[in-house]
């Protein structure tokens, strides 16, 4: 059996997924290759999920700021 496709991008990090998504988008038959994670290691356990725990983080600290004030009622 032989296959083929228009590119094969080697190394789907950061870059390689950009450009396998880009020249798949644009109608080109992709073939992508990578023996770690698909995206780099960003997206599992590097910048993502570091930044929504900053992100967490930060929103408790701001809604500690907010005055305990009794809630007036009419």
């Amino acid at each position: 059996m032989s296959e083929q496709a228009d590119v094969v991008v080697l190394g789907l990090g950061p870059g390689g997924e950009y450009v396998a998504g880009t020249l798949a988008e644009a109608g080109l038959d992709v073939v992508g290759i990578e023996s770690e994670l698909v995206g780099g290691e960003c997206p599992y356990w590097g910048c993502v999920p570091s930044k929504m725990m900053i992100r967490a983080g930060n929103l408790l600290a701001e809604a500690g700021r907010v005055p305990s004030s009794p809630v007036r009622r009419r």
